[in-house]
């Protein structure tokens, strides 16, 4: 068997001895008794196997016998046994109802070595034992609890790391905190931490006699935040031990039990007698601990600091910035944990921390630290702090703030987040982006619709800077939904500017089934410079509608792509009128001579509707020495369409030169 450190627990392995094995897979539970005796009486080699047998089995005989015989057993053996402890709940629950008092014992002082607040409930139920030794075990053990979770807490407290931000420690490398370490041992403590305040109040509010001490002691030590079961003793109406709390609260509070002074001057209705109480505080320890809660009073103005204990409130602006001045920045915000424990406004608090802020603008463990006091103030508070946040130089305290508005949700919180966006750090502009991008989106795209072109071509260049993965969005509307869905989103991604980006999706509409979709498809595919290539163009250039044709060929004279000549050419004779005008445009873009000829023929053609598009081909072209055709048209057509539109662009030619003279003029 590989041997370990002497600092850490044995590891469990078993060796493949036959005897051993037996041992292990057996179901009579008389080779517990074996085991336990061997673990009795056998050597320091066979004893680590031996253990490792019996927690392997978890068999509850062995688990007991196990506890009684903890006590005699090594330290690495021990160690061992409290790696393993949450593998012993059903025997340490069995231990405490068990009729031998040393049992009950053993496994009492077992649950607190393990620190399992998750059987308090056995101490409990042991607290009023008639054995007076079994009950002062169960009192003894839950103050242990307690003790721990009050250590633990102060632990975490004084190390210079962040709980959701990959921050490296400020304190020195001898003192500083792990954080991996301090997150198990967070996860731990908030695991264990309710269970032991409930048992905590619950023994306090039955216990009578001697153990009334050691449980008020134990419940002091729990009030170290507002949350706290045993805090809320002083606020529980005929609770057994409300008395016994204020009584001890009223008087100068023991170096440990700080915090539950403070709080209870702000939270339990005691802050009448706080002055009084902390006038006549005299020990060095305990104003060592208080100073560290109200630093200035290291200027000895004790009674500046009762006063705005006792009123909850901040002096005068003008002081509060004398105060700062001459502080570092790191002292400076510790008047943020006062301002927390004072009970002011959270809007007062904010005006006050941005403040503190300012004058910390070289100190990244000071705004943490202020960032922290801003979080854990309840939701409904201000977050005026927290908006100062999102703009800070750093992105991991940007980030931070980020989330934390995020998990707050305030009104408006979205234009809130939206504000600093354009600054912002990538890293920063990606988490907003994840949690507002799904609601900007459909706000943009409810509101596409309303708004003319130039409004929301300048709104969805703002959605994309914003919002990164707009695009895929845009790409799933293409590809999916119905008609109108599809074309809004064709409209969207050629105002947008999305065309080379969105290619994929864009030609694969080229064959969609209907006709609208497929020729706005090729529409926008026009402002691609390869306009989906000519594989594409030459399937819809035989197109069975004849919209999707004409736009393919309005492709083809923005590409001037000559090889498609011959095929323009006959168009121009032939075919569709929409064609015909697009194709005689199209040929006078790349310069073909009979582009004139192919529109005068177009014009006198016997069909209305062919003549139409001619007048609208004249007019894209300025081919304007064609003009008595259209005015002949204006006067002589059989048609009426034909006459109005040939006398709106007559009407259009005079106002234009109209307008020059009046220039020349000028």
């Amino acid at each position: 068997m590989r041997s370990d450190p002497p600092n850490r627990p044995i590891r469990i392995e078993v060796d493949n001895d036959r005897l051993i094995l037996a041992l292990l897979q057996t179901q009579n539970e008389a080779a517990d008794d074996v085991l336990l005796e061997g673990l009795k009486l056998g050597s320091a080699e066979e004893k680590p196997i031996l253990l490792a047998t019996l927690l392997k089995r978890k068999v509850l005989r062995g688990m007991v016998g196990l506890i009684g015989m903890y006590s005699s057993l090594t330290e690495g053996l021990q160690r061992t046994v409290l790696a393993n402890i949450r593998e012993m709940h059903p025997a340490l629950r069995e231990c405490g109802r068990s009729e031998d008092p040393n049992l009950r014992l053993a496994a009492m002082r077992l649950i607190a070595l393990g620190r399992q607040g998750k059987l308090a409930y056995v101490l409990s139920d042991n607290m009023y034992n008639q054995d007076e030794a079994v009950a002062r075990g169960a009192v003894e053990a839950t103050v242990a609890l307690a003790r721990w979770v009050s250590t633990q807490t102060r632990w975490l407290q004084r190390g210079d790391y962040s709980l959701t931000e990959k921050i490296e420690p400020t304190a020195p490398a001898d003192q500083a905190i792990p954080a991996r370490d301090a997150m198990a041992s967070y996860r731990e403590l908030m695991a264990q931490r309710p269970e032991i305040e409930a048992a905590v109040a619950r023994a306090i509010d039955l216990s009578r006699g001697r153990n009334g001490p050691d449980l008020l002691r134990a419940a002091l030590l729990l009030c170290d935040w507002p949350g706290s079961k045993t805090l809320a003793i002083l606020q529980t109406a005929k609770h057994g031990g409300q008395t016994a709390m204020v009584r001890r609260l009223q008087q100068p509070p023991a170096s440990e039990h700080v915090d539950a002074f403070l709080l209870a001057a702000s939270h339990g209705q005691l802050r009448s007698h706080f002055g009084t109480v902390f006038a006549h505080t005299n020990e060095v320890p305990v104003l060592d601990a208080l100073l560290r809660r109200t630093h200035w009073l290291k200027e000895a103005q004790l009674q500046l600091c009762m006063h705005q204990v006792t009123r909850g409130a901040w002096w005068g602006e003008s002081e509060l910035l004398e105060d700062i001045a001459r502080r570092d920045s790191e002292q400076a915000c510790k008047i943020g944990d006062w301002l927390v424990a004072s009970g002011a406004h959270d809007v007062v608090q904010d005006d006050r921390m941005d403040r503190l802020r300012e004058r910390a603008a070289n100190s990244f463990s000071a705004r943490v630290r202020l960032l922290r006091l801003a979080a854990q103030r309840r939701r409904g508070s201000s977050v005026s702090l927290i908006r100062a946040f999102l703009s800070d130089p750093d992105e991991r305290l940007a980030r931070m703030a980020a989330r934390e508005m995020i998990r707050r949700r305030p009104p408006d919180y979205q234009n809130i987040l939206l504000t600093p966006m354009a600054t912002a750090a990538p890293s920063v502009r990606r988490i907003i982006s994840r949690s507002l991008g799904q609601v900007g989106f459909e706000q943009f795209w409810e509101r596409f619709d309303q708004l003319d072109r130039n409004t929301r071509m300048q709104a969805g260049k703002a959605m994309l800077k914003i919002l990164p993965d707009s695009g895929a969005r845009v790409a799933r509307r293409l590809n999916s939904g119905p008609v109108e869905q599809r074309l809004k989103a064709l409209q969207m991604a050629q105002d947008l500017g999305l065309v080379e980006s969105l290619r994929a999706s864009l030609t694969a509409l080229t064959e969609h089934p209907n006709p609208k979709v497929r020729s706005k498809a090729v529409t926008v595919l026009a402002d691609s410079p390869d306009a989906g290539g000519e594989a594409v163009l030459n399937r819809i250039l035989v197109d069975s509608d004849p919209r999707v044709r004409a736009n393919a060929i309005a492709v083809l004279e923005k590409t001037h792509k000559t090889q498609f000549l011959p095929l323009l050419a006959e168009k121009a004779r032939v075919g569709h009128h929409r064609e015909r005008a697009n194709s005689i445009k199209a040929m006078h873009g790349m310069k073909v001579a009979n582009a004139s000829s192919a529109l005068l023929e177009m014009l006198q053609d016997a069909r209305p509707d062919h003549r139409v598009s001619a007048l609208w081909a004249l007019r894209q072209m300025g081919l304007w020495k064609m003009l008595a055709e259209v005015g002949r048209l204006a006067k002589e057509d059989s048609n009426m369409r034909v006459r109005r539109y040939a006398l709106g662009i007559l009407k259009g030619v005079a106002d234009h030169m109209q307008q020059e003279q009046q220039g020349k003029a000028g």
